[in-house]
């Protein structure tokens, strides 16, 4: 594929890479531009991706007329695939026995193809012998994981039927290319409006902006978005860069490694507590430093009887930045990592965390030192609505399930269930997750001071009503329980 792409640029710009000086700025000469940027591409990890910049290194040296830049990569045909679309694809053309004529985005005597041929015949070793059918999803699947890896968004086509007679061609060439990034739910509305901009650069930019906002394939990040346009990414079929488990530093502790391995592969989106659980970080990640609390805030002991009592009171207590000793960290990806595998391991009888508690009935220590000096914990997903506390233990971080319980599935489904929906209230509904999480206070001054959603106007001047201003210099202690092993 890079020979294809490298070959027809570099006929179409009737130069030599290596006359072009790398270190020579931009010039009048298209076709040096062409080039430069057929360099940086053919450097790129992921190629046919948009990381490192590939996407607009691509349209660069394919697209000759700055002008078409908006229009991104050509696409002729106008056909728009999904990650299945392609696996299926790919799958027929490489059967065993009497496969599908090679075709785009494959290329007969490119030596991917063979390649393609004999795994086909080694995974067929391995796929379920019950039937050819579950052997060809298998497949398929094993496919559309490579595509993903390898963070294939985009594959060269063939150029359109230009009707008449004759056989429409379908070999593979390097200026009609098509995009797999439709949904195999529904497509994406593009949230990025046209560019006004007329530099090069910036077109390049912006065309690189609109084909990642319209593909459902594409990776994205709470860095570049605001929460206001998260019911926009949240279908998505791929996962927020920062939830990785490289975010996570467990490499010295044989035992944190094992939790955190498991919850990133068992990882299943279509489960309503996993769904929370990302929907939980990428919120908890904009209070940030604001995940501790003060002491003088802590409710009193008699407001505190009984589940509901101290749950609720719990839920009261104002989001505070640590002000003591140990700051810990406000590095955003590594929370994003780190609160839904909390969550996830709490929750899953099968994980790790919870074989440890069953032996032990306790947590790890080193689970608990880990997460604690972070503002990661029991008393936070109690503030949050995901959990209950049911004595004033939970201070002090308490017993697993006996200081602090779980929802049970009515509530967990009831929650799931509410936050889904306000996810569909696109100009309200962000605003109302955070006041579900953080409280009316929090949520108003979240979206007052970082501007990352619209604040409901009814609702902030309740809440300014209620909450008088802070005190600009208060020296009131924070609270911070680290290192404190649940009991």
């Amino acid at each position: 594929m890079k020979t294809l792409i490298a070959t027809a640029i570099k006929k179409e710009c009737c130069s030599d890479l290596e006359d072009i000086d790398a270190d020579e700025g931009r010039g009048p000469n298209r076709d040096k531009e062409r080039l430069k940027s057929l360099q940086k591409w053919l450097a790129c990890e992921h190629p046919l991706g948009y990381k490192d910049r590939a996407y607009e290194h691509l349209l660069c040296c394919i697209v000759d007329d700055p002008g078409d830049f908006s229009e991104g990569l050509p696409n002729a045909s106008k056909e728009r695939l999904s990650v299945q679309d392609f696996a299926a694809c790919i799958c027929g053309m490489t059967w065993v026995k009497l496969p599908l004529a090679v075709a785009a985005p494959l290329i007969l005597t490119a030596p991917s193809t063979a390649v393609l041929r004999m795994a086909h015949a080694r995974m067929l070793k391995y796929a379920p012998q019950n039937s050819p059918a579950a052997a060809e999803r298998s497949i398929q699947q094993s496919y559309v994981i490579t595509a993903n890896h390898l963070q294939i968004q985009h594959v060269p086509w063939h150029p359109p039927h230009a009707g008449g007679k004759g056989r429409p061609s379908r070999k593979a060439i390097h200026n009609s290319w098509v995009n797999l990034g439709k949904s195999v739910v529904a497509d994406f509305p593009a949230s990025v409006t046209g560019c006004t901009n007329s530099r090069m650069i910036d077109l390049v930019a912006e065309a690189a902006k609109k084909a990642q906002a319209s593909d459902a394939q594409a990776p994205w990040a709470v860095e570049s978005i605001t929460l206001q346009s998260l019911p926009d990414f949240w279908e998505r079929d791929s996962l927020l860069d920062e939830f990785s488990l490289e975010n996570i530093e467990c490499s010295r502790d044989a035992q944190l490694k094992e939790i955190y391995e498991w919850v990133f592969a068992n990882f299943n989106r279509e489960k309503p507590i996993h769904k929370i659980a990302l929907l939980a970080r990428i919120y908890f990640s904009h209070v940030l430093p604001d995940m501790f609390w003060d002491a003088k805030d802590k409710p009193s002991n008699d407001k505190m009887q009984g589940e509901r009592a101290t749950t609720n009171a719990i839920r009261t207590l104002p989001w505070r930045p640590n002000k003591g000793t140990c700051k810990g960290s406000t590095w955003r990806p590594q929370f994003i990592a780190m609160v839904p595998a909390y969550i996830i391991s709490v929750y899953e009888c099968e994980s790790p965390l919870r074989q440890y508690l069953r032996k032990r009935k306790v947590f790890p220590p080193q689970w608990n030192s880990k997460n604690s000096a972070k503002g990661i914990g029991m008393l936070n997903l109690v503030r949050m609505g995901l959990t209950k506390a049911c004595s004033t233990c939970i201070f002090k971080g308490g017993s697993p399930l006996t200081d602090w319980i779980l929802l049970n599935n009515e509530e967990l489904a009831n929650k799931y269930k509410e936050l889904m929906g306000l996810l569909q209230d696109r100009q309200y509904g962000p605003f109302k997750i955070a006041v579900s999480f953080f409280g009316l206070a929090k949520a108003v001054e979240l979206g007052s001071t970082t501007g990352t959603y619209t604040n409901h106007p009814a609702m902030m001047s309740i809440a300014l009503k209620k909450c008088p201003e802070p005190e600009p210099d208060s020296d009131s202690e924070v609270e911070i329980i680290e290192h404190m092993p649940h009991k």
